[in-house]
């Protein structure tokens, strides 16, 4: 199945993990340090290379203040990254993200470290590498399966970056399309927080439902509004659903003014931005994604990790994940009305539920965050050994 598939094709030189990595140093590069699936993977990503021997260095382009995220959330990630032996940098740019700014922040950095290959998580970031001393190796990963840049701008970004990583077929598809350079593929993996021993057997009452991301139009929280609104409407106050929402972003206080009209006393709460994410999900009975569109949601893979079956949006980047009717259900975007019907289904048949926690508790022990490190170090290797 799709989602038991993703696995990066082993690339045709000889093994690189045969090569000394003693003392390489490694940059990824992000736009801010929030809470976000790209951000959590590369903080996860940190101690599984700095174990494997690396030296790691996580750069934001911007504060997090900067774009409305929580100051709290960067520094416990900013802890998080050097209590693990990595270490965290940000160039403290404005919203704008001048490529000139940056660049000379840049070529500050570059005078007392020396990366031996730099990870951009932002297309971003790509010309402000281009504007500096740098002739080191360079890959991209784009996290989304929609472009957030016009997409005539690919032969520029291949005269920077070596290799792509594509985190799903969609990624890969849109590199393979719009791009000269090679692509690798490597899957998402879920922290190492993220493991339940057993699949759930019973849901709450009331019915606890997460959802975790930033609010953004990409999450598509007014659609949850909406099926919340749709489940108020059919079912009395006992077996009214709770709707558990973490995640920060600058419309944070008018989503939860929204919420407010929801009826029932507290149906939706929008938590802000979390750092106990693996203990509100392991306080859930499922996990509810309503995202317009997803590249590979680190955060799915977390629920399935902890049992939770997953209700989400048909889109691209969720298919690749839930076998609907498996392991989850898959629900039209424009419809509330079905994906609050998914939702009683599961709430209501046990047995329906028990087997998709079952199978969500399979699928996700087939992604690790381990095996994540591993494929990025042997990409990181390979091209370090080319240049």
């Amino acid at each position: 199945m799709t989602f038991a598939g993703v696995e990066a094709p082993s690339p045709a030189t000889d093994d690189p993990r045969s090569e000394p990595t003693s003392g390489r140093i490694v940059w990824s590069v992000l736009t801010s340090l929030t809470s976000g699936g790209a951000e959590m993977l590369v903080v996860n990503l940190n101690r599984q290379f700095v174990e494997a021997g690396w030296q790691h260095r996580v750069i934001a382009l911007c504060d997090a203040s900067e774009l409305g995220n929580s100051e709290a959330t960067e520094s416990a990630l900013r802890q998080r990254i050097e209590e693990a032996g990595g270490s965290f940098s940000s160039l403290g740019l404005s919203r704008s993200r001048n490529p000139l700014s940056a660049s000379a922040a840049i070529r500050a950095l570059l005078k007392s470290e020396k990366p031996d290959m730099v990870h951009l998580h932002t297309a971003r970031a790509v010309p402000m590498m281009a504007l500096t001393n740098y002739r080191g190796p360079v890959c991209l990963t784009h996290h989304n399966s929609r472009l957030s840049f016009p997409r005539h701008i690919f032969p520029i970004l291949d005269a920077i970056v070596d290799e792509y990583v594509a985190i799903s077929p969609e990624t890969a598809d849109i590199y393979t399309r719009l791009s000269k350079r090679p692509v690798t593929r490597i899957a998402n993996g879920p922290g190492e927080d993220f493991a339940a021993a057993a699949p759930r057997q019973s849901v709450g009452k009331p019915a606890r439902i997460l959802s975790v991301g930033a609010i953004s139009e990409q999450k598509n929280y007014r659609l949850l509004l909406n099926v919340a609104r749709t489940l108020a409407s059919k079912l009395g106050s006992t077996e009214m659903p709770r709707f558990l929402i973490a995640g920060g972003g600058a419309d944070l206080d008018e989503f939860r003014a929204m919420a407010g009209t929801v009826p029932g006393d507290g149906a939706v709460q929008f938590l802000g931005e979390r750092n106990d994410v693996p203990e509100l999900l392991d306080d859930a009975d499922l996990f509810l994604n309503t995202s317009l569109y997803e590249g590979q949601s680190v955060a799915i893979l977390e629920a399935m990790a902890k049992g939770l079956p997953v209700v989400a949006t048909d889109v691209p980047g969720n298919r690749d994940l839930i076998a609907s009717g498996k392991n989850g259900l898959l629900c039209p975007i424009d419809k509330p009305g079905a994906i609050a019907e998914g939702i009683m289904r599961l709430v209501r048949n046990q047995d329906d539920y028990r087997r998709m926690s079952e199978a969500a508790l399979d699928a996700g022990s087939r992604f690790s965050i381990g095996e994540t490190a591993s494929r990025h170090l042997d990409l990181y290797s390979r091209l370090i050994a080319k240049k």
